[in-house]
């Protein structure tokens, strides 16, 4: 092919992908004074990397979204799709040669009707990294914003905090007038999960540039369960799964051979990124222990007693839901190995469960072994006791009878107790401290686990819409309320529990709100907790279900009193549940002192949401009801 008929072809592609979608963002709070750069259309290229190795290639297009998203969020100005300027971008290169000068670079600029491009680069020396970015005029070439080279680290590439930096300094230097809320904005902290969920994104890009597809598809599915609303990493998913389900992968119906090749390779791809994905994380999990020190056996001869604390992993539901979203690129393999209907002759009629690597992570779970070296110190910050604890969750692929893919795991419960056995009476102070001395032989700061310790210690929740004052607890990381909410809202749907005093001849409800506290539909206990407290979901629920022992947990929740039929409870852990009973949907009261039931965020149906019972036989377990029940409300404090 001559330069003449190249460059012609590589013409017609890019005129082809001139129509394409602009996004302009307006924002609902003036982050801008003026006219916030109106009237410049701005195309974000990906800056170049200078010494990246091939597993940081993701930052360049981390650097590309997070800038983009700025100038859309922060300014009135143009931007161009970031998917629609890559594939001009791509097609520009098979048009021409892989060196680029700045004046190729505006002539793109023109394509896509960009009065403005951003480009810049990302360098690598020493592991620092030196970022550099300008903002040129297409029409003259004259540079209007430059970033000047700046030395950033690693973390503050991935924490974003450079690059809204850099957005920031840009967006001044083009004439936009930040308002104060928009440098707030720009400077605080991401939210962890929208940080991970790009993260995931920029992986995913650099994945499907260098021809992985399904560790990109993989990417994109974490990013998605991550956050929902990143449209761009959902937009992709759906695309990249429908082409890797079509079963067209190397088809070449010339040669069975040379398809079931580029199939096994791809089969093998897939098997390497899961076990990746679920070898080089963190261990799913989160070490809970308590400092509520629990005294056992006394040896008078010796003059020891026996001393215990609780301690257990509990999942990290993160974690294992994102998972869960992202087995759904394993399942668009197994659909496009289906769909050529060559698996059986291929020798592949079991995978991913045989499979075609020394690495498939289907074939055997993965165990985390966990070693945990806890000490109980005394007043004087002397040790009198240490116990080491080895723990072997594990998690699993699996497929359930609708040949679904699943993930299942284990749990270490927390209502294991770690013992310190014959510690001496002597050597026990008023104060005892129990700490975490190391996890895997390192010290806790550095090990690659969550802890959260409970104390139990909280402040009481003062309501400041009427003054009423509760006892709070707090429970795996979660500070809840230890007595049911009683607040009147003026409007919605409440009650005080009613009955009927014989002796009297007259109703009462003043004495059952005091102590069980109101009943309230599902509608309003939705938005009836304080200011900073919401209402628990169902997986709030669980967790302080499985907290408590579970089967157990009835009685280790319940309060130790106002229990009708010998059901009061041990209230172990301060939460102290009681028996506050309900309204039917006709009116009637039933159950006051022997069974509780509090309401959760979760709704089931249009009509229906889930609530939690507590029974005097000290059952534990969870209703699908009418919202139109009157059930008691727990709230929990926001994260």
């Amino acid at each position: 092919m001559n330069s003449s008929t190249r460059h012609g072809r590589g013409w017609m592609l890019l005129l082809a992908a001139v129509a394409m979608i602009w996004t302009q963002t307006v924002s609902a709070q003036q982050y801008w004074t003026g006219d916030g750069g109106k009237g410049i259309r701005l195309a974000v290229f990906e800056p170049v990397g200078k010494g990246l190795s091939a597993d940081e290639q993701w930052v360049l297009s981390l650097i590309q979204g997070s800038i983009t998203g700025d100038f859309n969020k922060f300014s009135a100005m143009t931007i161009i799709d970031r998917q629609n300027l890559d594939k001009i971008f791509a097609e520009w290169k098979e048009s021409r040669s892989d060196n680029y000068s700045d004046a190729d670079r505006i002539k793109i600029g023109n394509l896509t009707n960009a009065s403005h491009i951003l480009t810049g680069s990302i360098n690598k020396t020493n592991n620092v990294f030196i970022l550099e970015l300008t903002v040129t005029d297409v029409a003259s070439g004259e540079r209007k914003a430059s970033y000047s080279p700046t030395p950033v680290s690693l973390l503050a590439i991935e924490n974003l905090s450079a690059i809204k930096t850099a957005s920031a300094d840009l967006l001044r230097q083009l004439g936009v007038g930040l308002t104060d809320a928009a440098k707030g904005e720009l400077m605080q902290t991401v939210n962890t999960a929208r940080l991970q969920a790009e993260t995931m994104l920029a992986r995913g890009i650099a994945a499907q540039k260098k021809g992985t597809d399904v560790e990109a598809l993989s990417y994109f599915f974490q990013a998605t369960a991550l956050d929902a609303s990143l449209v761009e990493a959902s937009k992709l998913s759906s695309v990249l799964s429908a082409n890797i389900s079509s079963g067209n992968i190397g088809a070449d119906v010339r040669n069975d051979i040379l398809w079931r090749k580029d199939w096994i390779a791809k089969l093998k791809e897939t098997e390497e990124t899961f076990y990746k994905m679920i070898n080089t994380a963190d261990p799913p999990y989160t070490l809970y222990y308590s400092t509520i020190i629990k005294t056992g056996k006394v040896n008078y001869q010796t003059e020891t007693v026996d001393l215990s604390v609780q301690m257990g992993l509990i999942g990290n539901m993160a974690w294992f839901n994102m998972m869960e979203q992202t087995l759904g690129a394993v399942l668009a393999v197994i659909d496009g190995l289906n769909t050529t209907n060559r698996k059986n002759d291929w020798g592949l009629a079991n995978w991913p469960w045989n499979g075609v690597s020394n690495t498939n992570p289907f074939a055997s779970s993965k165990k985390y072994d966990i070693t945990v070296a806890i000490e109980l110190v005394n007043q004087q910050g002397r040790v009198i006791g240490h116990q080491k604890i080895n723990m072997t969750p594990n998690f699993r692929i699996t497929s359930d009878n609708k040949k679904r893919l699943t993930g299942t795991y284990t749990e270490i419960g927390i209502d294991n107790n770690v013992n310190f056995k014959s510690v001496r009476a002597d050597d026990i102070s008023d104060n005892l401290t129990i700490r975490v001395a190391s996890i895997n032989g390192m010290p806790p700061e550095s090990a690659r686990i969550a802890i959260i310790v409970m104390d139990g210690k909280t402040q009481p929740l003062v309501d400041t819409r009427d003054g009423k004052r509760y006892n709070t607890v707090k429970i795996i990381g979660k500070t809840w309320m230890a007595e049911n909410l009683n607040y009147q809202p003026k409007t919605g749907q409440s009650w005080c529990y009613l009955y009927y005093d014989i002796s009297s001849k007259s109703f009462h409800e003043s004495s059952n709100c005091n102590k069980y506290g109101r009943l309230y539909d599902w509608n309003t206990a939705l938005s009836i907790c304080p200011i900073g407290w919401h209402l628990p979901s169902k997986e709030d629920w669980a967790y302080l279900y499985k907290w408590a022992g579970k089967n157990m947990a009835g009685k280790n929740l319940k309060a130790k009193s106002d229990w009708n039929n010998n059901g009061n409870g041990t209230d172990n852990y301060g939460f102290s549940a009681l028996p506050g009973g309900s309204r039917s949907m006709r009116g009637f009261f039933i159950d006051l002192g022997t069974i509780g039931r509090w309401w959760t965020a979760t709704e089931s149906d249009g009509s229906s949401a889930y609530d939690i019972f507590v029974g005097y036989d000290n059952t534990f377990g969870m209703n699908n009801s009418n919202k139109g029940l009157g059930l008691s409300v727990r709230c929990v404090q926001n994260d």
